[in-house]
């Protein structure tokens, strides 16, 4: 037959043409191979099939000009924005009123730029909107109209408890909404890898069902009861905010019951992919999809052998890998121990919307897990690794399944799980302990970061942090950055100055990772290995922060960097008198490019080759200066800035220099 059994592998070459089409060419190899496979294992016919099914995965997905004028109801509230359905397709609305579930709206709005991720590995808005099939963002200029309707999301929130804890751990588990009081709980939950537990999935929906079929099968027949049940869950499901897990969790229990005789599990689940494929391709930028589906296929590849927790437990580490860019030692054994605990916790939290007595349970739950996450946070260890390469993901998934098929064939997999410790290992060593040293920039947007990697874990320094009063730069920034290049402390953090784009994110930064040393006056020539780091100084004090930065010269291997920090050209000349002459290769351009830097007294000392320019798109301040940016082409000397190159940096193998941009 050409379906039975052969749906999954259509959700494979279905999805081999999707990744290969928005995440990297280079996946065409890996859709070449699994051809050569389906052709194989069943015949052309399959394979044809594959393409034919495939072929509307590559039509053109053309986003539509949004008018000024927007008509639809809302289907996502959050504390800043909506989510509204309309005739052209759902849009992010930024605004100040307030909104329930399934209102319907007319409003005026203007369109707001959608950015790209501005450093590696950050978060990539432009990949989440594609993901969550959001075609704008737009700020609301004006409201015409609002007519509320009835929904069950809404009604539920009307009977959650007035306790602010307990309404959102309710809203959590009964709506799938997270808020701004359990962001700390959410945030801890992430690093230990157990959030998954916490988000509506097919173990709460086969909860639900149970406790929903026991109740209707009091009053009437198992068979009516069955179907009642799923009913209800259809209505709830569909009722409230989209979640992709739930509906994957619905359809896999309401199709494995219509198509049972015909379609086995693998069959739905790849259907289901299908489906979701062309509907939207760019689904594949949601990590809730990812970890739904690739979570719920290891679960049915593991149902019948030993060890099935540990088995989906190190199915999931790439994938945390590619999100934490760390694994907690402990997150296996809570996670293993937390499953009765949570679903305890859900059932409670159903019964405290109907029944009081359960809230003070409730309550107690929440402070039980809430220290449990504390404690454990305390006394656990995060092994840091970089963001996972193709080939590291290739091999360990290639030795993973491998190892399943072992299993399932009962063969030894002795080997197999001694190479899949071993590319741990190696990997580990590969991040932390790199052969080479690099000095770059962080995009931190208008402010200055910039750090240095010595060869073989010698150290790790910044000079500065960056500071943006409207979010955390170094949560949201610089730290993902540096867990994402495998660096998982600080040996030391140079501060150039107290300004708040130079300095601000400095007590997050101590609060979130390991930080040895902060430097924030000048001190004695040092040398780290192949660097030596050497104040320099003006001998005048000006009584203002930029002339009164501290300045920065730093010699690695055969290279010489300058960081000026936002030394005007009055601290300049003063510089020129005292030194008349420095090598350097480098320069971090003072001041972001202003105007009042960079001046030609500054190049009669110096001859740089490179330019370093931390600077933020479009910002208010014009940075950087026309006049810099001509001085500094007049030299030939090679610009790289932040708002343009985001993050890069000068890596040096012993004697042999290369530029990296780490994000174009």
């Amino acid at each position: 037959m050409l379906v039975r059994y052969h749906l999954f592998y259509y959700a494979i070459f279905a999805l081999l043409v999707v990744v290969c089409r928005f995440v990297h060419p280079l996946f065409l190899i890996a859709l070449a191979f699994y051809s050569l496979f389906l052709v194989r294992r069943t015949s052309f016919r399959h394979l044809l099939v594959a393409i034919v099914l495939s072929l509307p995965l590559l039509r053109m997905l053309n986003v539509p000009r949004l008018p000024h004028y927007l008509s639809g109801r809302v289907v996502t509230v959050n504390t800043n924005h909506i989510i509204v359905k309309t005739t052209y397709g759902k849009v992010k609305v930024y605004t100040k009123d307030h909104f329930r579930y399934q209102d319907e709206i007319r409003f005026s709005a203007h369109s707001i730029k959608i950015h790209e991720a501005a450093n590696d590995n950050g978060f990539s808005e432009d990949h989440y909107l594609k993901g969550a099939h959001i075609i704008g963002k737009m700020y609301m200029t004006h409201l015409y109209k609002k007519q509320s309707h009835f929904s069950l999301a809404n009604l539920l929130e009307e009977h959650f408890s007035h306790n602010v804890k307990l309404r959102s751990y309710q809203r959590l588990f009964i709506l799938g909404l997270k808020d701004e009081e359990i962001k700390s709980d959410y945030s801890a939950m992430t690093s230990l890898s157990i959030v998954h537990m916490f988000a509506l999935s097919g173990m709460h929906v086969m909860i639900l069902y149970s406790l929903l079929f026991q109740l209707y099968g009091f009053v009437m027949p198992k068979k009516i009861a069955h179907i009642l049940a799923e009913i209800t869950i259809g209505l709830y499901v569909f009722m409230i905010p989209f979640n992709i897990s739930l509906h994957r969790a619905f359809f896999v229990l309401v199709l494995g019951d219509i198509f049972k005789k015909h379609l086995n599990r693998l069959d739905i689940l790849g259907l289901l992919i299908i489906g979701h494929l062309l509907y939207n391709p760019y689904v594949i930028y949601s990590i809730s999809f990812v970890f739904s589906y690739f979570i719920y296929l290891i679960v049915i590849l593991t149902k019948d052998l030993k060890g099935s927790p540990l088995l989906i437990y190190l199915s999931t580490i790439p994938i945390v890998l590619s999100l934490n860019f760390s694994v907690n030692l402990v997150s296996f054994l809570l996670a293993d121990l937390l499953i009765p605990f949570v679903e305890g916790f859900y059932i409670i939290t159903l019964g405290s919307l109907f029944f009081a007595i359960f809230k003070p349970v409730l309550s107690l739950m929440i402070y039980v897990f809430t220290n449990i996450l504390k404690m454990t946070g305390d006394l656990s260890s995060a092994i840091t690794f970089q963001k996972p390469t193709l080939l590291f993901m290739g091999l360990y998934y290639y030795a993973y399944f491998t190892l399943l098929y072992k299993r399932e064939m009962h063969q030894p997999s002795k080997h197999t799980v001694l190479f899949l410790c071993a590319l741990m290992i190696s990997f580990h060593v590969y991040s932390k302990y790199k052969i080479y040293s690099e000095i770059g920039m962080i995009n931190v947007g208008q402010g200055d970061c910039s750090y240095f990697r010595l060869p073989y874990n010698q150290g790790n320094y910044l000079i500065d942090t960056g500071g943006n009063i409207r979010y955390d730069v170094a949560t949201t920034t610089v730290i993902p950055f540096l867990k994402s290049q495998g660096i998982d402390h600080l040996d030391g953090v140079y501060i150039s100055h107290t300004d708040y784009d130079h300095s601000g994110a400095l007590s997050s930064l101590k609060e979130h990772f390991k930080v040895k040393k902060v430097i924030m006056s000048p001190e004695p020539e040092k040398t780290i290995g192949p660097m030596t780091i050497k104040f320099l100084k003006t001998g005048h004090h000006y009584g203002n922060k930029n002339d009164d930065c501290n300045i920065q010269y730093v010699t690695l291997h055969d290279y010489h960097y300058l960081f000026t920090g936002d030394l005007s050209e009055v601290g300049e000349k003063a510089l020129l008198e005292k030194y008349h002459h420095l090598d350097v290769d480098v320069l971090k351009v003072g001041h972001h490019g202003s105007k009042h830097s960079s001046s030609v007294s500054l190049f009669e000392m110096i001859h740089p080759k490179i330019a370093f320019i931390g600077v933020g798109e479009n910002n208010f301040y014009g940075h950087p200066s026309d006049i810099v940016i001509k001085r500094l082409q007049e030299r030939n000397i090679y610009i790289l800035r932040t708002d343009q190159d985001g993050n890069f940096c000068v890596r040096d193998y012993g004697y042999h220099h290369y530029v990296f941009k780490h994000h174009t």
